[in-house]
């Protein structure tokens, strides 16, 4: 593939946490603050997420990050503050200049694009897959409209000035 021809997608960095040992659970459902969300399983297990950070290709853990997904579960759920950390690990999410997913045709005839779905992929991998579908069955835009189309990060071409060219010869 050309470069000029790949969407911009970057790298962003997420920790995540997974929790344990508790008698009962914390919540019957998911809690979403501004700075984290609690997510309790039926195993008893508690998945506390997510860090953003634009940190290139780096997936280390850090203790800062665990230590401020704590601190925001702590504030909604001071329940966990007794139960085993089990997990704690950094994955890489796909994101765009615009945090919007890339969902279409590009320029390389036959290429179908899905990517950048940033924070919300599982959550979006139903309707990307309807419109991957549709697209690739159909021969038609992905019903998704022009705010994820891969083509709006490309700047349009210079209309022509035939005078000028006129003017070169």
């Amino acid at each position: 593939l050309d470069p000029a021809d790949v969407p911009p997608v970057r790298p962003v960095k997420g920790q995540i946490l997974r929790l344990g040992g508790g008698r009962s659970p914390l919540a019957s459902h998911a809690v979403h603050t501004p700075r984290c969300y609690v997510v309790p399983r039926v195993s008893g297990e508690v998945v506390v997420g997510a860090t953003v950070e634009e940190r290139g290709f780096d997936t280390a853990v850090t203790a800062g990050g665990v230590h401020r997904l704590l601190e925001a579960a702590w504030e909604v759920l001071p329940e966990v503050g007794e139960l085993e950390l089990l997990e704690a690990s950094a994955r890489l999410r796909p994101g765009t200049p615009d945090n919007l997913p890339i969902v279409g045709c590009g320029a390389v005839d036959g290429l179908v694009w899905a990517t950048g779905h940033y924070r919300n992929g599982i959550l979006l991998a139903p309707l990307t897959a309807g419109a991957v579908l549709a697209t690739i069955t159909d021969d038609r835009p992905a019903p998704l409209g022009e705010g994820v189309a891969p083509g709006r990060f490309v700047a349009p071409a210079a209309p022509r000035n035939p005078e000028l060219a006129e003017s070169a010869l």
